[in-house]
């Protein structure tokens, strides 16, 4: 199921690789965790919608409206899977990372969300959204809360964004951004 990766979709990962890295020092979080998600995280990214949504159907995963209207979204359970089954990935916790790195997950570790946050503000994507800037920022900021308050900003600027631009945020997405905000709430 592995297709060739476009020359474009590498440079992003190893963008991302490069920034998570970074991140993740900056946090004192696992470097090799964070690592191994960021290279592993779009192996499926440049599948087909339609194959996308066969391969879920084919795999049993239950597939969300908001999945099934953007198949891309598919690409991190279903890379997970592919990741586990013919590579051999055991790490759970970078499994669960590459699972949810489109949307987030509410119980995120420091690695997840260093990983998750260097795929959103790589430096391609900055230039052709620059509001990520400030999500960069807390991101490399000190603090105990640092990367949540950093995921909290850009799942406040895409879910905005999105509602401007007519397209639904996953529902994990949602519940990611409610749960950090009820965490920053907390003194």
């Amino acid at each position: 199921m592995t297709p060739e990766l476009p020359a474009g979709l590498v440079s992003h990962i190893d963008r991302v690789v490069v920034l998570a890295g970074q991140i993740a020092r900056r946090h004192d979080a696992d470097s090799a965790r964070t690592l191994l998600a960021a290279q592993g995280h779009d192996l499926l990214r440049s599948l087909a919608p339609a194959e996308l949504l066969e391969c879920a159907e084919r795999l049993g995963i239950e597939v969300d409206p908001v999945e099934r209207a953007e198949p891309v979204l598919l690409h991190g359970p279903l890379g997970a899977l592919e990741l586990r089954e013919r590579f051999g990935v055991r790490d759970e916790r970078v499994l669960h990372a590459i699972r949810w790195h489109t949307s987030g997950h509410p119980d995120f570790d420091a690695e997840a969300w260093a990983f998750f946050l260097a795929d959103k503000v790589e430096p391609e994507k900055l230039r052709a959204w620059p509001a990520l800037e400030r999500v960069l920022r807390l991101a490399l900021a000190s603090g105990p809360r640092a990367l949540e308050a950093a995921a909290l900003a850009y799942l406040d600027l895409s879910i905005d964004r999105g509602g401007r631009e007519g397209w639904a945020p996953h529902p994990m997405a949602l519940r990611t951004r409610d749960a950090l905000a009820e965490v920053e709430r907390t003194p």
